[in-house]
C-alpha cells in the first residue's frame, strides 16, 4: 500500500510541471490561447476552456473558437510541450458576437 501511494505522489508531483508522459503512450498537454478563454474540441468531441490540459494518445485535430476571432483548427501531437496558439481578431462587421462563443460545429 505504501508502494502505492508513493507512486501515486510521484505521479501528482509530476503532473504539476505541464505536461506528463503516461504508460501506454499518452501524454498531458496544457493548450493556451493568446488571449485566453477560447474553446477547444478534440476531433469533434468534447470542449474544454482554455487554458486547459488534454490528454493525447498521437495527433489530433483541434478546432479553436472564440467570439470575435478567427477560428483555427490546429494539429496537436503528444510531443511533451506546452502549446500557446495566439488568436487573430475577426474583421469587424454584423455578424461577429462578442457576447456568445461561437458553436464548434
Amino acid at each position: 500500500m505504501r508502494i502505492l501511494m508513493r507512486i501515486f505522489s510521484a505521479v501528482g508531483v509530476l503532473s504539476l510541471g505541464g505536461c506528463l508522459t503516461m504508460p501506454g503512450g499518452t501524454t498531458t498537454l496544457l493548450v493556451n490561447t493568446d488571449p485566453q478563454g477560447a474553446l477547444v474540441a478534440i476531433d469533434g468531441v468534447g470542449e474544454c476552456e482554455t487554458p486547459c490540459t488534454i490528454r493525447l494518445d498521437g495527433p489530433k485535430k483541434a478546432r479553436i473558437a472564440k467570439a470575435g476571432f478567427v477560428t483555427k483548427t490546429y494539429v496537436l501531437s503528444p510531443s511533451g510541450r506546452d502549446v500557446t496558439i495566439p488568436l487573430e481578431l475577426a474583421a469587424a462587421s454584423d455578424d461577429v458576437d462578442t457576447t456568445a462563443l461561437p458553436d464548434l460545429d
